[in-house]
């Protein structure tokens, strides 16, 4: 009888090491966020770049910064400390998601006869563009403690037909948010993007565009 009492008490704890490594083994369930950037670009009708009035502009978002380049949304708080979410994760790469927001709102503020164009279409070469449009962001991040998002960058405007730099600009705003969730974080970072396509818009607008569209005006014309 007491034979038979510890082969069932050792049978028992054998079921019980089962079913506990069976849980073990159980694929977990994934509680991951994916978050990107929506915008949706412009619904205008976009020009043909062979066309001769056409301005192509090939955008570029050459770095991010070191901290933000992690499949997981960062944000900081009080004293500088980083956090990392263990839900809320990037669908893309950041660098591709800003060129992408870039891209889409560049191409609503710009006039009918500008195209933009990511690089990540012309695979290095840009030789049929007018320009290069390089953004560096050496600051982008959700201060949570202040509700602000950071944004800080470089941005330089090349010519590739003079074969010169013609814009350089340092731009740094904070932009304000409500909101406590990554959802209110993610369109308060793509809100602070499209503020800085807003700038880069009005400055090459007024700087650059009226005289490349003169300069290709006048090379239509017979013995230009």
């Amino acid at each position: 009888m007491r034979y038979t009492r510890m082969l069932l008490f050792f049978f028992s704890c054998c079921l019980v090491s089962l079913g506990a490594g069976c849980s073990v083994l159980t694929p977990q369930k994934d509680v991951s966020e994916f978050y990107t950037f929506c915008s949706h670009g412009s619904s205008k009708q976009m020009p043909n770049p062979s066309e001769a009035k056409s301005i192509v502009i090939n955008l570029t978002v050459g770095e991010i910064p070191s901290y933000a380049d992690c499949p997981y949304v960062v944000t900081v708080s009080s004293h500088g400390r980083l956090t990392l979410s263990e839900i809320a994760r990037w669908a893309e790469p950041l660098q591709d998601a800003c060129a992408r927001a870039l891209t889409h709102k560049l191409s609503e503020l710009m006039c009918d006869h500008v195209v933009i164009i990511p690089s990540a279409y012309t695979k290095g070469n840009a030789f049929f563009c007018d320009f290069l449009l390089s953004i560096g962001i050496s600051d982008f991040i959700c201060d949570e403690s202040d509700k602000k998002v950071i944004l800080s960058c470089t941005w330089s405007l090349f010519n590739f037909t003079s074969r010169r730099q013609v814009l350089v600009h340092r731009y740094a705003k904070l932009t304000p948010y409500d909101g406590d969730n990554y959802e209110d974080i993610v369109a308060a970072m793509e809100f602070a993007l499209c503020e800085l396509a807003q700038d880069i818009a009005a400055r090459i607008k007024q700087i650059c565009l009226e005289s490349v569209l003169e300069e290709k005006e006048q090379g239509k014309k017979p013995g230009g």
